[in-house]
């Protein structure tokens, strides 16, 4: 009887091993090609597993308990160290009130390629200043304050190359001499901007900004689309503006998920893969964007951007710049009347340049398709400043 109990309790052991290597190769293993920390995972957890029955076997089921509980302590403890350890060179760090934001003095390189398989390197500088990849002088009295989201904060191109570096420079060639300060991070919503905006926006007086928007702002302002994203981190770790108030999704479970994203290496890491799993199977997003969707995050967008203005007053002159999103180009007509009516200046012509020469097979996109390469960087940085001579000349 006492070894048909155990027998049996050496099964029920043996279900976690059956469910972990189903449920890894079911959701996680992409074309039969598991990750190298998945493999390390599923061996390790395997094999520990066995040593559990081994020393039931052996022992008793409370020397088990003792044992388990011990391990599960220490790997918590590690687990938690490992995230700060292992990410130490990560770019961004998480934000209670933001979501996340970019860290302030790294320095990292990153091994990149254009979309046409040219490889280059980039070497990436944040400032002294959370959230700012480029802080000026404060006491100089002309600044430019350039807000963005990964087109402007991602490591893309290298310090230097960016597109508002060409801004500043040509801008200084007619002796419109400005301290640049570059404000934003990768996956920002006009949202989480508006934030960045309320903070430092006395603190830093601008005489100019320059907006740099992206036509996906509009999926990203709204929370219905962006429950839809396969990318939930995003999703569940955002602030959402709603009746003129900013909050994040609410829940335990929301709760329990942004609390093990920012101290979990091992829960982030599996998340990670998970929703390289959704975005390989779904795409950006899991079902369809309909069209009482869009209409409802333009209205939205409308709202955050005269906010916007609200900060910054009258006086400031504001420009508005859109990326080069060639599948969604047909909602920047929506990002051109709100900025219209914000009394600001649509720049149009770098984003359908860029688009243009897109379709002409020139080089000019990382090999994601979406952001810039330091060629596409640089054709946008002068249309760019181009336009801002042109209107500064007519005011």
């Amino acid at each position: 009887m006492i070894k048909s109990k155990k027998t049996i309790i050496i099964l029920i052991l043996l279900i976690p091993s059956f469910f972990f290597n189903y449920f890894t190769l079911t959701i996680f293993d992409i074309d039969n090609k598991l990750s190298t920390f998945s493999t390390i995972i599923i061996f390790s957890f395997n094999i520990i597993n066995l040593f559990f029955i081994y020393i039931y076997y052996k022992f008793d089921f409370k020397i088990l308990f003792y044992l388990v509980s011990y391990c599960i302590l220490i790997l918590i403890l590690f687990d938690f160290s490992l995230e700060k350890v292992l990410n130490n060179n990560s770019i961004i760090r998480d934000d209670n009130e933001l979501g996340w934001v970019l860290k302030k003095d790294k320095s990292v390189e990153f091994n990149q390629q254009t979309s046409h398989g040219k490889k280059y390197v980039v070497s990436f500088k944040s400032s002294n200043i959370d959230g700012f990849r480029v802080y000026g002088d404060l006491a100089k009295k002309n600044k430019l304050l350039i807000i963005g989201d990964s087109y402007t904060a991602g490591p893309y191109s290298s310090n230097g190359m960016m597109y508002y570096d060409y801004i500043k420079n040509n801008l200084s060639k007619k002796n419109l001499d400005y301290e640049l300060f570059v404000m934003g991070t990768a996956g920002y919503s006009s949202v989480q901007q508006l934030i960045l905006l309320k903070k430092y926006f006395k603190i830093i007086q601008p005489k100019i900004i320059l907006h740099q928007f992206c036509v996906n702002d509009f999926f990203d302002n709204n929370k219905d689309i962006r429950k839809l994203s396969t990318t939930h981190n995003q999703y569940l770790r955002s602030p959402y503006y709603i009746n003129g108030k900013i909050n994040k999704v609410e829940g335990i479970g929301p709760s329990i998920y942004r609390f093990l994203f920012k101290y979990s290496f091992m829960f982030k890491k599996i998340d990670q893969i998970y929703t390289y799993r959704s975005l390989v199977n779904y795409g950006r997003y899991k079902s369809e964007i309909n069209n009482d969707m869009i209409k409802s995050s333009v209205n939205t967008t409308r709202e955050i951007l005269k906010e916007f203005r609200k900060i910054i007053g009258e006086n400031t002159i504001l420009f508005s710049v859109n990326c080069a999103d060639v599948k969604n180009n047909y909602l920047s007509k929506y990002w051109i009347e709100i900025i219209n009516e914000i009394n600001g200046f649509a720049v149009e012509a770098p984003s359908n340049k860029i688009i243009q020469l897109n379709s002409k097979d020139i080089d000019v996109f990382h090999e994601d398709g979406g952001h810039l390469n330091n060629y596409g960087n640089k054709i946008y940085g002068q249309l760019i400043s181009r336009e801002i001579v042109k209107k500064l000349s007519d005011l």
